[in-house]
């Protein structure tokens, strides 16, 4: 297995708070996220990367213990679908960049670098063929991985096949990896293929830490034994408010933060201890999970 992921006893609390939305965050704060960039868009000019730098910094100030670099869409197959194919790896070098600097401002917590779905994360026929695959994620992780991120959160997964071409290019770089799937309404991957044989191949191929994420959170109430099942550390960071049709859960409401914490016990009574917000959280959801599951380092 590459290298150990961020586990509470090494952080020092209980559970390890990871941050909240990153593309809706921006887009409430001006970003144009529409494009095929989506979080991505904020790299482009300056202004945008002092929002999103901002928002990291708001995210650790609310207790987060892992903020998540903007490259849901910086491998090169999404930057061409863009218009920015040139600009690989540079803007996800940035991405990065910008994370790493709100964290050191900060003075504690780690970087993930997050690896999507090549294509279209609620679309996965239209992923490339397996060895393709894990090429394009390779270099995606390897230009990630030299710009210095501590962790990959391999996310938003919606083909088994896909996801483990993921986990295994990002664990050949020997940093740790945990790996996150969206599970529909039926307890497949969005491809129909079962989660449990892809949590198990997800652990043989280097992921040490098992999520849930872009559900509602009665999708992580329903779904989340199935996780539980791999037999590593698991948790889980649910969408709210309204989804993509595709993933066929039904949208939930815009819950408050200290509402969304409840919910988030109930998963932490289940073994969870990896916690955090998926679309739809802001900074204020990831304050109330660590006030009342971590360690709030406001004020």
């Amino acid at each position: 297995m590459a290298g150990q992921v961020p586990d509470a006893e090494a952080i020092g609390h209980r559970i390890v708070i990871l941050d909240g939305a990153v593309g809706t965050e921006l887009a409430r704060r001006g970003i144009d996220t529409r494009s095929p960039l989506f979080s991505a868009a904020a790299l482009l000019d300056e202004g945008g990367r002092r929002v999103l730098r901002e928002l990291h910094a708001e995210y650790l100030r609310a207790g987060a213990d892992v903020v998540t670099a903007a490259t849901f869409r910086t491998n090169h197959r999404a930057l061409e679908a863009a218009g920015q194919g040139s600009r690989f790896p540079e803007l996800a070098q940035i991405a990065v960049a910008e994370a790493i600097a709100a964290r050191d401002q900060h003075g504690s917590g780690l970087v993930a670098a997050s690896m999507a779905p090549l294509a279209d994360c609620y679309r996965p026929e239209a992923r490339p063929q397996p060895e393709l695959a894990f090429t394009e994620h390779l270099e995606h992780a390897r230009a990630l991985a030299m710009a210095g991120c501590d962790l990959f959160l391999v996310e938003t997964i919606a083909s088994g096949e896909e996801g483990i071409a993921a986990v295994e290019a990002a664990s050949s770089t020997g940093l740790p990896v945990c790996a996150a799937v969206q599970i529909a309404p039926d307890g497949k991957l969005l491809d129909g293929s079962d989660p449990r044989e892809f949590f198990t191949a997800a652990v043989a191929a280097g992921a040490g830490v098992v999520l849930l994420n872009c559900m509602p959170p009665d999708g992580i109430d329903a779904m989340l034994d199935l996780a539980k099942s791999a037999g590593v550390p698991f948790g889980a960071y649910a969408h709210i408010g309204e989804v993509d049709p595709a993933v066929r859960w039904p949208p939930s409401a815009r819950i408050d933060p200290e509402t969304y914490a409840g919910r988030a016990a109930r998963w932490i009574e289940q073994g969870a201890t990896m916690i955090g917000g998926c679309c739809g959280t802001t900074p204020a959801h990831i304050a109330a999970l660590a006030r009342r599951f971590g360690r709030s380092r406001e004020g």
